[in-house]
Protein backbone atom coordinates (compact mmCIF):
# COMPACT_ATOMS: atom_id res chain seq x y z
CA UNK A 1 0.00 0.00 0.00
CA UNK A 2 1.36 3.41 -0.91
CA UNK A 3 1.60 5.85 1.97
CA UNK A 4 4.53 8.14 1.36
CA UNK A 5 5.01 11.90 1.24
CA UNK A 6 5.71 11.76 -2.50
CA UNK A 7 2.70 11.09 -4.70
CA UNK A 8 3.19 7.78 -6.53
CA UNK A 9 2.42 7.45 -10.22
CA UNK A 10 -1.36 7.43 -10.73
CA UNK A 11 -0.91 4.57 -13.17
CA UNK A 12 0.15 1.93 -10.65
CA UNK A 13 -2.11 -1.12 -10.50
CA UNK A 14 -0.44 -2.94 -7.62
CA UNK A 15 -2.82 -3.97 -4.86
CA UNK A 16 -1.99 -2.85 -1.32
CA UNK A 17 -0.12 -5.18 0.98
CA UNK A 18 -2.59 -7.48 2.72
CA UNK A 19 -0.75 -6.85 5.97
CA UNK A 20 -1.70 -3.17 5.85
CA UNK A 21 -5.43 -3.73 6.29
CA UNK A 22 -5.47 -1.76 9.53
CA UNK A 23 -4.21 1.29 7.65
CA UNK A 24 -6.65 0.61 4.82
CA UNK A 25 -9.56 0.55 7.25
CA UNK A 26 -8.34 3.81 8.73
CA UNK A 27 -8.93 5.46 5.34
CA UNK A 28 -12.53 4.31 5.55
CA UNK A 29 -12.87 5.92 8.98
CA UNK A 30 -11.26 9.16 7.87
CA UNK A 31 -13.29 9.42 4.67
CA UNK A 32 -16.57 8.64 6.44
CA UNK A 33 -15.88 11.13 9.23
CA UNK A 34 -14.81 13.83 6.77
CA UNK A 35 -18.20 13.68 5.11
CA UNK A 36 -19.96 13.44 8.47
CA UNK A 37 -18.17 16.54 9.76
CA UNK A 38 -19.40 18.62 6.81
CA UNK A 39 -22.86 17.08 7.04
CA UNK A 40 -23.22 18.18 10.66
CA UNK A 41 -22.39 21.73 9.58
CA UNK A 42 -25.02 21.99 6.80
CA UNK A 43 -27.35 24.91 7.63
CA UNK A 44 -31.08 24.22 7.54
CA UNK A 45 -31.40 26.66 4.64
CA UNK A 46 -28.94 24.82 2.37
CA UNK A 47 -30.56 21.45 1.66
CA UNK A 48 -31.72 22.61 -1.76
CA UNK A 49 -28.35 24.07 -2.75
CA UNK A 50 -26.96 22.74 -6.05
CA UNK A 51 -23.85 20.57 -5.92
CA UNK A 52 -21.04 19.84 -8.40
CA UNK A 53 -23.04 16.66 -9.21
CA UNK A 54 -25.41 18.60 -11.44
CA UNK A 55 -28.38 16.25 -10.99
CA UNK A 56 -28.25 16.47 -7.19
CA UNK A 57 -28.97 19.12 -4.62
CA UNK A 58 -27.45 18.79 -1.13
CA UNK A 59 -30.23 16.55 0.15
CA UNK A 60 -29.90 14.14 -2.77
CA UNK A 61 -26.12 14.06 -2.36
CA UNK A 62 -26.42 13.17 1.30
CA UNK A 63 -29.07 10.59 0.47
CA UNK A 64 -26.66 9.03 -2.03
CA UNK A 65 -24.08 8.66 0.71
CA UNK A 66 -26.52 7.04 3.12
CA UNK A 67 -27.84 4.68 0.46
CA UNK A 68 -24.28 3.94 -0.64
CA UNK A 69 -23.22 2.90 2.85
CA UNK A 70 -26.21 0.59 3.15
CA UNK A 71 -25.57 -0.93 -0.27
CA UNK A 72 -21.89 -1.55 0.43
CA UNK A 73 -22.94 -3.25 3.65
CA UNK A 74 -25.34 -5.46 1.72
CA UNK A 75 -22.69 -6.35 -0.88
CA UNK A 76 -20.22 -7.32 1.82
CA UNK A 77 -22.87 -9.59 3.31
CA UNK A 78 -23.59 -11.37 0.04
CA UNK A 79 -26.06 -9.02 -1.63
CA UNK A 80 -26.34 -8.97 -5.41
CA UNK A 81 -25.56 -6.29 -7.94
CA UNK A 82 -29.23 -6.31 -8.96
CA UNK A 83 -30.15 -5.33 -5.41
CA UNK A 84 -27.48 -2.63 -5.56
CA UNK A 85 -29.06 -1.01 -8.61
CA UNK A 86 -32.62 -1.45 -7.35
CA UNK A 87 -31.92 0.56 -4.21
CA UNK A 88 -29.56 3.13 -5.68
CA UNK A 89 -32.10 5.98 -5.75
CA UNK A 90 -34.18 5.12 -2.69
CA UNK A 91 -34.95 7.76 -0.05
CA UNK A 92 -32.99 6.90 3.09
CA UNK A 93 -32.80 10.17 5.03
CA UNK A 94 -36.15 10.40 6.81
CA UNK A 95 -36.39 13.33 9.19
CA UNK A 96 -32.83 13.21 10.51
CA UNK A 97 -30.16 13.05 7.78
CA UNK A 98 -27.28 13.21 10.26
CA UNK A 99 -28.55 10.25 12.29
CA UNK A 100 -29.32 8.30 9.11
CA UNK A 101 -25.77 8.83 7.88
CA UNK A 102 -24.16 7.97 11.21
CA UNK A 103 -26.15 4.75 11.52
CA UNK A 104 -25.37 3.69 7.93
CA UNK A 105 -21.64 4.42 8.34
CA UNK A 106 -21.44 2.49 11.60
CA UNK A 107 -23.04 -0.56 10.02
CA UNK A 108 -20.85 -0.31 6.93
CA UNK A 109 -17.71 -0.04 9.04
CA UNK A 110 -18.70 -3.17 10.93
CA UNK A 111 -19.27 -4.99 7.65
CA UNK A 112 -15.82 -4.09 6.31
CA UNK A 113 -14.24 -5.21 9.61
CA UNK A 114 -16.06 -8.55 9.74
CA UNK A 115 -13.84 -11.62 9.54
CA UNK A 116 -12.98 -12.40 5.93
CA UNK A 117 -14.80 -9.36 4.52
CA UNK A 118 -11.78 -7.91 2.72
CA UNK A 119 -11.08 -11.18 0.91
CA UNK A 120 -14.71 -11.99 0.04
CA UNK A 121 -15.71 -11.26 -3.56
CA UNK A 122 -18.51 -8.70 -3.70
CA UNK A 123 -20.99 -8.65 -6.58
CA UNK A 124 -20.27 -5.03 -7.44
CA UNK A 125 -22.48 -4.07 -10.42
CA UNK A 126 -19.56 -2.93 -12.57
CA UNK A 127 -17.48 -6.03 -12.00
CA UNK A 128 -16.91 -8.42 -9.10
CA UNK A 129 -14.25 -7.15 -6.70
CA UNK A 130 -12.76 -8.36 -3.41
CA UNK A 131 -13.88 -6.49 -0.32
CA UNK A 132 -10.47 -4.83 -0.08
CA UNK A 133 -10.95 -3.20 -3.48
CA UNK A 134 -14.56 -2.35 -2.61
CA UNK A 135 -13.21 -0.44 0.35
CA UNK A 136 -10.95 1.52 -1.97
CA UNK A 137 -13.93 2.37 -4.17
CA UNK A 138 -15.80 3.53 -1.08
CA UNK A 139 -12.95 5.79 0.02
CA UNK A 140 -12.62 7.59 -3.32
CA UNK A 141 -16.38 8.04 -3.58
CA UNK A 142 -16.62 9.36 -0.02
CA UNK A 143 -13.80 11.89 -0.23
CA UNK A 144 -14.97 13.13 -3.62
CA UNK A 145 -18.49 13.68 -2.32
CA UNK A 146 -17.05 15.33 0.79
CA UNK A 147 -15.58 17.95 -1.50
CA UNK A 148 -18.90 18.19 -3.38
CA UNK A 149 -20.76 18.86 -0.14
CA UNK A 150 -18.20 21.37 1.05
CA UNK A 151 -18.33 23.24 -2.26
CA UNK A 152 -22.16 23.25 -2.26
CA UNK A 153 -22.44 24.64 1.27
CA UNK A 154 -19.25 26.76 1.27
CA UNK A 155 -17.51 24.73 3.95
CA UNK A 156 -13.83 23.80 4.25
CA UNK A 157 -12.90 22.03 0.98
CA UNK A 158 -9.57 20.69 2.22
CA UNK A 159 -9.63 16.89 2.26
CA UNK A 160 -7.49 14.73 4.50
CA UNK A 161 -4.08 14.83 2.84
CA UNK A 162 -3.05 11.29 3.85
CA UNK A 163 -6.23 9.77 2.47
CA UNK A 164 -5.96 11.74 -0.76
CA UNK A 165 -2.33 10.67 -1.17
CA UNK A 166 -3.33 7.03 -0.74
CA UNK A 167 -6.18 7.35 -3.25
CA UNK A 168 -3.99 9.03 -5.85
CA UNK A 169 -1.25 6.46 -5.40
CA UNK A 170 -3.65 3.52 -5.75
CA UNK A 171 -6.08 4.93 -8.30
CA UNK A 172 -5.47 2.34 -10.99
CA UNK A 173 -5.68 -0.54 -8.49
CA UNK A 174 -8.90 0.81 -6.99
CA UNK A 175 -10.61 0.85 -10.41
CA UNK A 176 -8.89 -2.20 -11.87
CA UNK A 177 -11.42 -4.31 -13.77
CA UNK A 178 -14.32 -1.95 -12.94
CA UNK A 179 -16.29 -1.17 -16.11
CA UNK A 180 -17.83 2.12 -14.96
CA UNK A 181 -14.98 4.23 -13.67
CA UNK A 182 -13.07 7.48 -14.22
CA UNK A 183 -10.28 5.47 -15.88
CA UNK A 184 -12.56 4.11 -18.63
CA UNK A 185 -14.25 5.89 -21.49
CA UNK A 186 -17.63 5.69 -19.78
CA UNK A 187 -19.06 8.87 -18.27
CA UNK A 188 -22.37 7.42 -17.12
CA UNK A 189 -21.56 7.75 -13.42
CA UNK A 190 -18.44 9.89 -13.54
CA UNK A 191 -17.95 13.13 -15.39
CA UNK A 192 -15.14 13.22 -17.93
CA UNK A 193 -11.80 14.14 -16.46
CA UNK A 194 -11.20 17.88 -16.35
CA UNK A 195 -7.94 19.56 -17.20
CA UNK A 196 -5.85 21.52 -14.73
CA UNK A 197 -4.86 25.05 -15.65
CA UNK A 198 -1.19 25.35 -16.70
CA UNK A 199 -0.06 27.21 -13.57
CA UNK A 200 -2.38 25.79 -10.93
CA UNK A 201 -4.27 22.74 -9.69
CA UNK A 202 -1.11 20.66 -9.24
CA UNK A 203 -1.79 19.43 -5.70
CA UNK A 204 -2.65 15.80 -5.02
CA UNK A 205 -6.18 16.83 -4.06
CA UNK A 206 -6.63 18.70 -7.33
CA UNK A 207 -5.24 15.76 -9.29
CA UNK A 208 -7.80 13.48 -7.70
CA UNK A 209 -10.68 15.91 -8.20
CA UNK A 210 -9.79 16.50 -11.85
CA UNK A 211 -9.66 12.74 -12.37
CA UNK A 212 -13.15 12.51 -10.87
CA UNK A 213 -14.49 15.14 -13.26
CA UNK A 214 -14.51 18.06 -10.82
CA UNK A 215 -13.28 21.61 -11.29
CA UNK A 216 -11.61 22.60 -8.02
Amino acid sequence: MHDTDTAPDMGTDTAPDVGADTALLSYFDTAAEGFGERLRAVPDTCWDNPTPCTEWNVRRLVNHMVVGNRIYTALLRGGSSAEFMAHLNGDALGGDPVAAYQDAVAECGEAFRAAGALERIADYPFGPVPGRQLLGLYVVDAITHTWDLARAVRLDERLDARTVRWAVGNFAWIYHGVSESPVTDSNRYYGPQTEASPAADTSEQSRLLHAMGRRP
